[in-house]
């Protein structure tokens, strides 16, 4: 080998771009991963007002953008109807006898579709086409604008199947109450306005939708790709679901419910390790680490099991997950298992590999001090990127979001409170 291209060839990692040389005229640059692999995907809510879809639009979007490096962009025809006309319109707008209003609302929905549809067609740096998901965020209740919306949007999309309805129904009367109550009442539409007013208000809002409305059904829309949720996602139906990114998609909607409770994170009482200033490793409980378990077992029966305001329908079928780590486990040693008349058990502790610390490979059980003595150049990739930055033989963040999503989806699930004790890099994932 010559001896112009030993630095070339000696095998180290470098997170930059590998530069143009005369010896490498066309060089691999590292491009982020994208889920989606090129291609656009289009999810469009369709329900009756106070049936959570913009909960669940939103849910969607940090879960694809986050867990699956998908860029993924909500666009709320509510928010581009108050930035053309401003707040304070009442359910007067919405009557389907209202001629002028209909016009108004059709100018809305397609500027918030030419502005869905503009993203979508947006490239990335190489000018290649970028796979993106854009979530249309309105009623959508009825069979023509529905068609509409897909005459919009298939000359932009690669295939038929990425377009997804997302049909949010909901027959509890009480869940579309407390959504009202929790949610609607805060919208600027009621800013000032007392609550019974603008509940009557909103009530009459959903009656006008209900005119028209017509659900998607197997019968009407059997070649169309859709979702339905029931109740806040007691059930789940599906017709047309096929490939990755919809498959993802079910996982997500399969595990999301609308009804509010509380998650504790809390990070483990300090190790020996941590007082050591060393990384990684699988140590027990400094004595400070000792008083903050005792002190973490206090705040959960006070606090999660005994709250004196909660959101959560029954505080005491509260759950607690941890890592399979020494320092997690120790850390909830002091937290009651009291079992329940209904034979539940509070607190029972799950253990989960995924919670674990990001494993620090070769460093691990190393000071700070000795890495940087040891290996400088390692200290400066992590500090220029320490999300992608992966230690020797060990992981990244990116490995470990990989790994937490499974754990994330889970707490998605649960109707009940729940305390995750983990590490450091863990919680700042979760």
């Amino acid at each position: 080998m010559n001896g112009s291209n030993d630095g070339i060839m000696s095998g180290k990692y470098e997170d930059n771009p590998t530069p143009l040389t005369d010896y490498n005229p066309a060089p691999h640059h590292r491009r982020k991963p994208f889920a989606t692999n090129g291609d656009k995907f289009a999810l469009i809510m369709v329900g009756l007002p106070a049936r959570g879809k913009t909960f669940i639009a939103h849910k969607i979007k940090h879960y694809f953008d986050f867990f699956h490096s998908a860029p993924t962009k909500v666009f709320n025809a509510g928010q581009f109807r108050r930035k053309l006309l401003g707040a304070k319109s009442t359910h007067k707008f919405f009557d389907p006898k209202n001629e002028k209003a209909n016009k108004t609302r059709e100018d809305i929905a397609r500027k918030t579709m030419d502005a869905l549809i503009d993203w979508l067609r947006g490239k990335n740096a190489d000018d290649a086409p970028l796979g993106r998901i854009a979530i249309y965020d309105a009623t959508n209740t009825t069979r023509q604008r529905r068609k509409w919306i897909i005459d919009r949007l298939m000359p932009v999309l690669q295939s038929h199947r990425n377009l997804i309805f997302i049909e949010s129904v909901c027959e509890d009367k009480e869940m579309v109450k407390q959504n009202i109550l929790s949610v609607k009442l805060s919208m600027p539409d009621y800013e000032g306005l007392d609550p019974k007013s603008a509940i009557e208000d909103f009530k009459q809002r959903i009656e006008h939708y209900k005119q028209s409305y017509a659900p998607l059904d197997g019968k009407n829309d059997e070649q169309l790709s859709w979702i339905k949720m029931l109740n806040g996602g007691e059930n789940l139906t599906m017709n047309r679901i096929k490939g990755s990114i919809p498959g993802k998609l079910v996982s997500l909607l399969m595990n999301l419910h609308t009804f509010p409770r509380p998650i504790y994170l809390s990070r483990h009482g300090q190790s020996l390790y941590n007082k050591q200033n060393r990384i990684g490793g699988d140590s027990g409980l400094s004595k400070e680490g000792e008083e903050y378990a005792k002190v973490l077992a206090e705040y959960v029966e006070n606090h999660i099991l005994n709250p004196k305001e909660s959101i959560a329908r029954n505080a005491k079928h509260s759950r607690l997950y941890i890592s399979t780590m020494q320092r997690s486990i120790q850390t909830t040693k002091w937290i009651k298992h009291t079992v329940q008349q209904d034979g539940w058990v509070s607190m029972r502790p799950r253990r989960f590999a995924a919670l674990d610390e990001i494993y620090a490979g070769k460093f691990d059980g190393m000071s700070q001090e000795e890495i940087l003595k040891q290996a400088p150049e390692e200290c400066k990739r992590r500090e220029k990127d320490k999300l992608n930055y992966r230690y020797p033989r060990g992981e990244s963040y990116a490995d470990a979001i990989e790994r937490v999503q499974l754990v994330a989806l889970q707490l998605e699930r649960h109707r009940d409170p729940v305390l995750v004790v983990a590490h450091n890099g863990i919680i700042r994932i979760l």
